[in-house]
């Protein structure tokens, strides 16, 4: 049996069946867009306090890596090693301040999704921060 018909639309149960569809279609979306990072137990001490000791003793630093996520996230996902990044780079350091960490996407990222109509979806992770020389 069809649902009843009204004049402004064909039937009714379309539209609850649209708008149906669309809430599920966003939550899967949103969903796939949060993306988590694991900086593991590093040996020196990480602050997103701004630096605020003498000048000319922290160096500012950024690192750039990858996040690949395969077919929205549902076959896994590719994670950037920032501990391993910031172990490669910042030893000997006393510790890190005003760290952020952004993922966004270039614009090869952006043609990438594009092209695979978003089944390899890419995000260019940047890590950004001062690091503090030890002392001597």
């Amino acid at each position: 049996m069809l649902a009843p018909l009204h004049p402004d639309r064909e039937h009714a149960g379309m539209n609850v069946l649209l708008r149906g569809a669309c809430l599920l279609a966003l939550g899967f979306t949103t969903a796939c867009s949060h993306l988590q990072y694991d900086l593991g137990d590093p040996p020196f001490p990480i602050s997103a306090s701004p630096f605020r000791g003498e000048p000319g003793a922290g160096d500012r630093f950024v690192l750039h890596d990858k996040h690949v996520l395969w077919v929205h996230g549902l076959f896994g996902e590719s994670q950037p090693d920032i501990q391993g990044q910031m172990m490669q780079n910042l030893i000997p350091c006393a510790g890190v301040a005003d760290f952020r960490v952004s993922a966004s996407s270039s614009f090869h990222d952006w043609l990438l999704t594009h092209l695979t109509l978003g089944f390899i979806r890419m995000k260019t992770v940047t890590v950004t921060g001062v690091r503090i020389r030890p002392t001597r």
